[in-house]
């Protein structure tokens, strides 16, 4: 592969990136999910989704959920609070062991969760669609391209 090969894969790759926005997918999230007003106003981090989608599952403990999401127990319970406080979750304890902290999605929450759900079907389809012309072996090509790529920034 030659510098301007390079130059040119370089920069699809960053279209890519640039194409999916986090403000995008909050604001499509916010209007499938019937939320009122400005999304921005939620201030909601992929962590914060990745907490409402473990949820969407049934109630859960605090333990569990950062089991799920493998982000530190501090900034889990920061991204909990601040769900709690956009009434996305509820904080209830549970007989006979009341130190134990469990979660569940309010209606709200349950809405969002669900939006996200369809967010992440819907951009899996339209990538499967776009990639429906390559053969498995152009897969492998591809896979094993990406991985070098990003084995040689690990290396950094």
């Amino acid at each position: 592969m030659n510098e301007t090969e390079f130059n040119e894969i370089d920069h699809l790759l960053h279209r890519i990136s640039a194409a999916e926005t986090h403000n995008q997918h909050e604001k499509w999230i916010a209007q499938h999910a019937n939320l009122a007003g400005d999304p921005r106003k939620h201030h909601l981090t992929h962590n914060d989704l990745d907490i409402l989608d473990v949820l969407l599952t049934g109630q859960r403990t605090v333990s569990e959920v950062v089991a799920a999401i493998e982000i530190s127990q501090g900034g889990t319970s920061r991204r909990i609070n601040h769900l709690a406080r956009l009434n996305l979750l509820e904080k209830f304890h549970q007989q006979p062991n009341k130190k134990t902290v469990y979660l569940r999605l309010t209606a709200q929450g349950e809405s969002l969760a669900k939006a996200h759900l369809e967010l992440h079907q819907r951009l899996r389809q339209q990538a499967l669609s776009a990639l429906t012309e390559f053969t498995d072996g152009d897969a492998q090509i591809i896979k094993h391209f990406l991985t070098s790529l990003i084995q040689a920034r690990r290396e950094f």
